[in-house]
């Protein structure tokens, strides 16, 4: 009966596992178009042209309804160089607002990808910028890493391994 409560209640878990949904908004653009093309809750999608030469940035702000690891992904046309562009990942004040404290600043040739954490309820910016580039597109993608229902079960399991040597431990001393 334990055991069966048990799988009950890591099954709840692992069911409430993936339901983290992201919202990713555009804040602005200097020298690049931005659109958001797809939202479907675990995963959100966006992408852009810089139809110029010269230095562009592009701002989009990250939000989730609850705490969350994420995977940040950007690619670009394989047909342009970029020699000083960076990826700005970090806290911000709130929608559109400046970063708390200094934000993570990668420096990127080529497809990016990195892993974070989102906290509910607060305003995360991803912020991509180059001083010397040609045209391009690029694809921002942005999406909820789910937890395993392995790991949900695994720790039931290992309390029931633990339940049942100390059940042998007392019949051996009876």
């Amino acid at each position: 009966m334990k055991n069966a409560m048990l799988f009950c209640i890591a099954l709840l878990f692992s069911v409430s596992a993936n339901a983290a949904t992201l919202s990713l908004s555009t804040v602005g653009s200097s020298g690049a178009t931005q659109e958001i093309s797809l939202n479907n809750n675990s995963t959100v999608l966006a992408g852009g042209t810089v139809a110029n030469t010269g230095s562009w940035e592009s701002l989009f702000d990250v939000t989730t309804d609850v705490d969350t690891p994420v995977r940040v992904e950007w690619s670009f046309n394989p047909s342009t160089s970029l020699d000083s562009a960076q990826l700005a990942f970090g806290l911000i004040s709130g929608p559109g607002g400046s970063y708390v404290g200094l934000p993570t600043i990668f420096n990127i040739t080529g497809d990016f990808i990195f892993t974070a954490i989102l906290t509910a309820g607060s305003f995360f910016a991803v912020d991509i910028f180059n001083a010397t580039s040609g045209i391009l597109k690029y694809d921002l993608s942005i999406s909820a890493v789910p937890v395993p229902a392995a790991l949900w079960l695994f720790a039931p399991a290992l309390m029931g391994f633990f339940g049942l040597r100390r059940q042998a431990l007392k019949t051996a001393t009876a």
